[in-house]
């Protein structure tokens, strides 16, 4: 199974009145456009871009114009259509640590092999500034049924498995996770004192669990890709349908996870 898009399919995602920001739209407009397009991996033309994310034609067509002089799109002329540029991938370098982007590359098979090994989706989350999360690569399973994500997507940075880790390793203060934990839109229903209770499970297992409290329908386990001086800078996941295992097989996926955590670390960070 491969995902589709839908302009309201970020559930975790903050409003303006949440957070009391003055939302720019044409900004809206271009990350929307972009995360359509490397979300659905599908060349679209600009009618249907404009269709699909409800924004005026005149307006989309130049926001998209702007965008591919830019490089962040690309046009084909002959079948007039707009997919992600290769610009996108220059801009990743920046937000990755130094040393590891060139090592994604020499990080998929270990990926690939992870998820064939354990019939999962293997993801890999980073901080981005003080409350996101950002996914920089993914391999799904070979299987016909599967969980497709598509790299740039962002979260809150409590959000999923890998949201826990990363609230366990920056030691957040209490009051400060309890504010950012109430302003997120969990898929399910999620009191603040056993979010608390998982984090501080993290210290005893070295993973943590999401179970369809990030998205409905799905479970992701995560550990942590820690640098030589012992911080956590990346997460690294395994994405599946929930109720597909027991819970002693998520535990199972969990010191996987570890091993290959720890594998991760030796090559982003000491090679």
């Amino acid at each position: 199974m491969t995902s589709t898009y839908s302009n309201t399919q970020a559930s975790g995602a903050l409003s303006a009145v949440d957070t009391g920001i003055v939302i720019v739209k044409p900004v809206v407009y271009c990350f929307r456009i972009a995360r359509m397009l490397a979300e659905t991996k599908t060349p679209m033309r600009a009618s249907k871009i404009s269709r699909l994310l409800d924004i005026n034609p005149s307006t989309c067509f130049n926001i998209l114009r702007t965008m591919t002089l830019e490089g962040i799109l690309s046009f084909d002329a002959e079948s007039k259509t707009y997919q992600v540029g290769n610009e996108l991938e220059l801009l990743l370098q920046y937000l990755v640590p130094k040393g590891t982007f060139s090592n994604l590359d020499a990080a998929r098979p270990l990926l690939q092999k992870a998820a064939a090994k354990l019939n999962v989706t293997i993801t890999i989350w980073k901080k981005l500034g003080k409350d996101r999360i950002m996914l920089i690569c993914t391999e799904s399973n070979p299987g016909a049924i599967r969980i497709d994500m598509a790299s740039g997507q962002r979260l809150p940075h409590l959000m999923g498995a890998s949201g826990r880790l990363f609230a366990y390793y920056d030691q957040t203060p209490e009051q400060e996770l309890k504010s950012s934990f109430d302003k997120v839109r969990w898929s399910r229903k999620l009191n603040f004192a056993q979010y608390k209770q998982e984090i501080q499970q993290i210290s005893k297992r070295g993973w943590a669990i999401d179970d369809g409290y990030f998205s409905a329908g799905i479970t992701a386990i995560a550990a942590p890709v820690l640098n030589s001086s012992e911080k956590m800078v990346l997460s690294v996941s395994a994405v599946t349908f929930r109720g597909t295992y027991s819970q002693e097989h998520y535990a199972h996926i969990g010191l996987e996870l570890n091993k290959l955590a720890k594998t991760l670390s030796d090559l982003f960070f000491y090679d």
